[in-house]
């Protein structure tokens, strides 16, 4: 039998009480018939600095194990873990919090499993204003949560607000598949398992009456709290699992993605469904195209101009109709016109104390004449490598010039495109690691000054070399040498290095995206489990588990999807069928996002959201850059306009560039980003949550309201010859 036996928390608070009331241990609950409440999140605590330390009342369940008594600074920063860890479960404690605690497999962590009462739920999302869903009849609105108020009866109830009938209540689907579709939803339904998530995080991170106030983020820097997120649900997890394709790549079970992970993280998977859809039409269209071209010559060829204009129309409406359905999508989310909203500091902020002007509290805070500097130090390193980053491809582009004989040049473009990535890896741990100095204090920051630093240099990295073949190889010299493309055909000598681009991306990077959060989870598993003697079983919790795993972000993931749309939009006059393998390539990114979502990664917190920005903007801005590239090759850099003078292309240039970005304008004013009908029912919405939770309803008896209108009993008003105020004057 393992050793691990479950500690409630008065046992391991001991004999620390203040004299306020304990929350009845799980066992008690339990010797009451009264059900424990699901666990939603746990929280990780260090208890021995090793293994093998005797430590604690665990030392005596263990006997004689060949334990060793700690040092004097082990035993003090047991001691300080203990202390710190006593005050926050007590605090978790008095904020009414059902707590379940045991010990790791190996004795060096304590994991507390948090629930609470769904009485203490509906209280704290009354006093929070949280949002809910309410019935269809009730145009499934969201509205703020009320308890049903009975009245008062020195005012005979007229202000009697019974509400809790229309609030909407949720069928587990995949409970739903094991007992039939007749499932009935359980009591206190109306909340989903991410309603339960934000509420017990809000209760244990805010300073509110009766919440906890634990600094998460100060407890996890200093090394006092190593783990913090949501359960895993592992029936829900395998019906995700078994529906990947309809809840992940083509979005018709989204919402089960939404319910399970939350709105940010549904619509970056609603984003790639809508990507999967628009390539459908591309990749058919390319694939025509390029049997064309085999039989009529290079990508050069009478077809290349309908395939420049066919793919800057799509570029540059692709994300607006994306906004479009985003919208939509936020309307039935509850999500539409979501603001500003409060972030929690980061863990990695660091500050000095202070009251928040905001919430009037004491919170951490970095003033900007520091973070200044750091700031342009950051962009003076981008700079500089981007600058390298240029003379390396041209270094590549001059051996590739010099060893242009036999297969040297495929060879070339092979190392090229392994440059690329290798690039790409070593600058985004440098971007992060300056971004880290720049010491952001919420997670949006973060993401945007990350982001604003690696699109750029990635950009580059990516595409420089493409855009050196297209428009500056032919009538150019590098490094004294003249060049030439391969056959005077730049848009074959491009189709061909863009072939190579998408062919390694396609294998080698969706490879070590898999194998990477594998391997490092297997290893953490390795170096905590199977060498440690005193494991007697390999079987651990389940939250245990979950703790060897590393954490998502969606930010990664849009990074990858980025790239690869600028590599399927930019250049594709000269590689018709890039349509084809970037619809390949998203429908293997999104299998294995899945799996890792469901295998390899922590259940990330769930965030609400109404759009992926800024990635919408840095797509759209790739479909105008991809509009104008596009046009540039057609013009200046295939034959067809060769009798052309040089004017003469710069002015075809302009025209279609113009008429392009019009016809964007003109779709934009005729369709625009949030629909009418998405507008029209957010109104009716709002007009619904006013009558029936604001006391604000009229009349439903249309009979009586006409009666009423008409009603004739009471004396018509007398009509005067003139203002009879004016006497008074």
């Amino acid at each position: 039998m393992p050793f691990v036996r479950q500690h409630t928390t008065t046992e391991l608070l001991n004999n620390q009480q203040t004299g306020s009331a304990v929350q009845p241990s799980p066992r008690d609950l339990q010797d009451r018939g009264r059900s424990l409440p699901k666990s939603d999140i746990v929280l990780v605590f260090p208890y021995k600095v090793s293994p093998l330390v005797k430590w604690g009342e665990a030392a005596e369940d263990e006997g004689n194990r060949g334990l060793r008594p700690p040092t004097d600074a082990e035993r003090q920063q047991m001691e300080t873990w203990e202390s710190k860890r006593s005050a926050t479960l007590h605090a978790l404690n008095h904020a009414g919090l059902v707590l379940m605690l045991y010990y790791s497999r190996d004795r060096s962590h304590i994991f507390c499993r948090v629930a609470a009462d769904q009485n203490h739920l509906r209280q704290v999302a009354e006093m929070t204003k949280y949002k809910l869903e309410l019935k269809p009849q009730y145009l499934s609105a969201y509205a703020e949560y009320k308890n049903d108020y009975a009245g008062r009866r020195e005012l005979n109830y007229s202000d009697r607000c019974i509400v809790s009938h229309i609030y909407k209540s949720h069928v587990d689907k995949a409970e739903a598949d094991d007992h039939g579709a007749s499932a009935y939803p359980q009591p206190g339904a109306i909340f989903r398992t991410v309603d339960r998530i934000h509420l017990i995080d809000h209760i244990i991170r805010t300073n509110d009456h009766g919440c906890a106030g634990v600094d998460v983020g100060q407890l996890m820097h200093d090394g006092d709290l190593l783990h913090y997120f949501p359960v895993h649900e592992q029936k829900k997890l395998s019906f995700l699992d078994k529906e990947w394709f309809r809840a992940f790549a083509w979005g018709s079970k989204i919402d089960d993605v939404r319910d399970y992970f939350g709105e940010k993280v549904a619509m970056y998977f609603l984003f790639m469904s809508h990507l999967i859809k628009w390539l459908i039409l591309p990749t058919i269209t390319g694939i025509a195209l390029w049997l064309v071209g085999l039989i009529a010559g290079t990508p050069d060829n009478f077809t290349s101009i309908f395939l420049c204009v066919g793919i800057g129309v799509w570029a540059t409406l692709f994300v607006h109709f994306w906004r479009r359905s985003a919208a939509t999508y936020a309307l039935k989310w509850g999500t539409l016109g979501l603001g500003k909203q409060l972030e929690p500091s980061r863990t990695e902020f660091i500050g000095v104390s202070r009251i928040n002007p905001v919430t009037g509290r004491v919170d951490r805070y970095y003033p900007w004449s520091e973070r200044i500097f750091k700031v342009v130090f950051s962009y003076t390193v981008l700079t500089v490598s981007v600058i390298v980053l240029v003379f390396l491809v041209l270094v590549l582009m001059a051996m590739r010039k010099i060893f242009h004989k036999g297969q040297g040049r495929l060879v070339y473009q092979i190392i090229t495109a392994v440059v690329v990535e290798l690039f790409n890896a070593v600058f985004t741990n440098i971007a992060k690691w300056l971004t880290d100095r720049e010491n952001h204090r919420a997670y949006s920051e973060y993401a945007n000054h990350l982001l604003a630093k690696t699109v750029c240099f990635k950009f580059f990295n990516c595409y420089v070399a493409l855009y050196y073949i297209a428009f500056f190889k032919e009538y150019g010299s590098l490094f004294g040498m003249e060049t030439d493309c391969v056959g005077h055909d730049c848009l074959e000598d491009l189709g061909s290095q863009l072939a190579v681009f998408m062919i390694c991306r396609l294998t080698l990077l969706n490879f070590l995206e898999l194998g990477m959060p594998y391997l490092l989870m297997l290893w953490r598993g390795r170096n905590t489990m199977f060498f440690n003697h005193l494991t007697m079983m390999p079987d651990v919790s389940s939250a245990e588990k979950q703790s060897k795993k590393e954490d998502y972000d969606v930010y990664e993931d849009m990074d990858e999807v980025l790239i690869l749309y600028g590599y399927t939009t930019l250049f594709v006059v000269a590689c018709p069928w890039v349509p084809l393998a970037a619809l390949v390539s998203i429908l293997l990114e999104c299998f294995l996002d899945q799996k890792k979502l469901v295998l390899l990664y922590r259940r990330p917190f769930p965030l609400a959201g109404a759009n992926n920005e800024p990635w919408d903007t840095a797509f759209d801005v790739f479909g105008f850059l991809a509009m104008l590239t596009n046009s540039a090759v057609i013009v200046f850099s295939s034959h067809a306009y060769d009798h052309w003078s040089h004017g003469q292309k710069i002015l075809l240039f302009l025209g279609i560039e113009h008429a392009m970005i019009f016809g964007r304008i003109l779709v934009e004013a005729i369709a625009p980003a949030v629909p009418r009908e998405v507008k029209l029912l957010q109104m009716q919405q709002q007009m619904m949550v006013h009558r029936h939770l604001n006391l604000g309803g009229e009349e439903d008896d249309h009979e009586t309201r006409a009666t009423a209108m008409m009603n004739t009993s009471a004396p018509a008003p007398p009509v005067y010859d003139h203002d009879r105020d004016d006497e008074e004057y």
